[in-house]
């Protein structure tokens, strides 16, 4: 199941029926009961997903089954026991159909920390703080601190050792071993995923989650958004400074670092062992190489390599960046002296 029922109540509809919800026209079983969603490469069997480009390179077979929101230019790559919805914008299409999937997306109710109750799910000694709110299903493993004032929703799991700062919010994430989160932290909101229509944007319904690996450790102030359908995903033993916001669907690989006030757009990628200096801005579904450097303030538009080193806005490998900057000053030089002679 690609959405977890832990964090979301998904309401099953026939395709006919979200089909009437967005405006669509059906091509194939229009009976067929739809009880989850996941991108297209996951699709299959009562699986809601929309294509709006040319088919990724997959088995198509795969979604025999599936529910798939289109359009016209598209749905005849599509396998014919593969029911569709054809919609003039299928993004848009899908954001709708998912809304009725999914009605709610909000986080649901916390209530006190009951410090005389013995709650289910929380393994050893666990230290909780005054003013900390949980929701129903969280698990907590022994030994880890929750400080005041921290807010845990429904079904989000803690590991052992865990240190959650002061005022930090979690909401549809799990958890690794001895990772720390320093206070004001937000992790699993929705993302900024939308799309543009002639009465302005329509936000996309964020059905993922966020996924952080052991020992890794979140500054203060950072703001880490949930996956659209797939997870946010941190590795192992990374390092993430303050103020850092990291959008639906990026991934983190193990040991990589990131210093302060950077920003990356959906679906960017940092690739292990990488280092990332401060206020560089990733853009979105652009990628950052094993073992590659990001100098500070860098703005990095396309990939970047395995070790690379880049700089600059748009960042580009550093020895040519230095290179055309000597160069520039050389030329300045000579015409400042031309001027100077005349």
């Amino acid at each position: 199941m690609a959405i977890k029922t832990r964090f979301f109540t998904i309401t099953p509809q026939s395709a006919a029926s979200l089909a009437a919800a967005i405006g669509a026209e059906v091509t194939g079983d229009g009976a067929v009961l739809v009880s989850d969603s996941a991108s297209i490469d996951k699709g299959g069997p009562g699986i809601l997903s929309f294509l709006s480009a040319a088919p990724p390179d997959i088995d198509l077979n795969l979604l025999e089954g599936a529910t798939v929101i289109t359009s016209g230019e598209f749905a005849a790559s599509l396998p014919d026991k593969c029911t569709k919805l054809i919609v003039d914008a299928p993004r848009l299409g899908f954001a709708r159909a998912l809304s009725q999937l999914v009605p709610d997306t909000q986080s649901g109710p916390v209530t006190p920390y009951d410090f005389g109750a013995k709650h289910d799910g929380h393994e050893g000694t666990v230290t909780v703080g005054p003013g900390v709110m949980l929701g129903d299903g969280v698990t907590i493993g022994g030994g880890s601190i929750i400080e005041a004032g921290a807010v845990i929703h429904k079904g989000v799991r803690i590991g052992t050792g865990c240190r959650i700062g002061a005022n930090a919010v979690l909401s549809h994430c799990d958890l690794g071993d001895n990772v720390s989160v320093l206070p004001n932290t937000v992790i699993g909101s929705a993302g900024f995923g939308f799309e543009v229509t002639k009465d302005g944007a329509v936000m996309l319904p964020h059905v993922g989650s966020v996924e952080i690996g052991s020992f890794s450790h979140i500054g203060a102030g950072c703001c880490i958004d949930r996956g659209t359908l797939e997870a946010t995903r941190i590795g192992a033993n990374v390092m993430i400074d303050n103020l850092v916001h990291i959008a639906h669907n990026c991934t983190i690989a193990d040991r990589a670092i990131l210093t302060a006030q950077i920003g990356m757009a959906g679906g960017a990628s940092i690739g292990e062992g990488a280092m990332l200096g401060g206020q560089a801005g990733i853009g979105q579904n652009v990628s950052v190489g094993k073992d590659a450097v990001v100098m500070a303030q860098s703005g990095v538009t396309k990939d970047v390599g395995e070790g690379m080193i880049v700089v600059g806005f748009p960042a580009t490998e550093a020895r040519d960046f230095w290179r055309e900057k000597a160069a520039l000053r050389r030329l300045l030089a000579k015409s400042g002296k031309k001027e100077n002679n005349q």
